[in-house]
């Protein structure tokens, strides 16, 4: 039997979340109903955000996930005092259009 902890989001948590999930709602190329993220934020004004997302077939991979990671990183700076220090991207598949 596996045990799951839930402890109850932060507010920073959550709006660093939602940050996150606005940038990858502006990629035309990511199939929106198979996303997850992941965001944990530590005391000292930094941050890891993980995403799982998946593609279009056909969509340029790198050049998507290079776009959402600065784009990620650059909204979290601009919009809250934290600064992300990782924004690691997990293509979970490849899905028809």
């Amino acid at each position: 039997m596996n045990t799951f902890r839930y402890r109850r989001r932060s507010a920073v948590e959550a709006t660093l979340l939602t940050i996150v999930m606005m940038c990858v709602q502006e990629q035309r190329d990511v199939v929106l109903d198979d996303c997850e993220a992941l965001v944990i934020a530590g005391q000292d004004g930094r941050c890891r955000v993980l995403v799982k997302l998946s593609l279009h077939y056909g969509a340029p991979v790198m050049a998507v996930c290079r776009q959402l990671q600065r784009q990620i990183a650059e909204e979290i700076a601009a919009m809250t005092p934290y600064v992300a220090e990782a924004v690691d991207m997990v293509v979970k598949r490849l899905a028809m259009p």
